[in-house]
């Protein structure tokens, strides 16, 4: 049963399906911070390495502080850096990110985009 090719395209089908939903609702919650969330540049209280990928990347546990238009928001987010974002980050100890209005607890780090 397990080595009929029935079974080997549809597990292969499966794992396709679950690659392309998981890649379409991460471009979602992207295109979601660009267009609804405010940008701004938070600065790094700590960070912590918790993990790395096979291709050099490196991921962290960061506590991030902002000042939105009423309070300073503190958050701890995760997130896999490649070694150029680090690099911008370690200059100024700072990272840009976008926070939702309506929930500044959720935010969408962009290393990226810093300069």
């Amino acid at each position: 049963m397990f080595d009929s090719p029935v079974f080997i395209i549809s597990l292969i089908f499966i794992a396709c399906m679950g690659v392309f939903l998981y890649c379409y609702h991460t471009g979602i919650v992207h295109d979601k911070f660009k267009k609804e969330g405010i940008r701004t540049e938070a600065k790094i209280l700590s960070k912590e390495k918790i993990g790395a990928s096979g291709t050099g990347n490196t991921r962290f546990r960061m506590v991030v502080e902002f000042t939105t238009k009423n309070e300073t928001i503190t958050v701890t987010t995760k997130r896999y850096f490649t070694p150029e974002d680090l690099i911008k980050i370690m200059r100024n100890n700072t990272v840009v990110l976008y926070y939702l209005p309506q929930d500044p607890q959720q935010v969408f780090l962009m290393p990226s985009e810093m300069e």
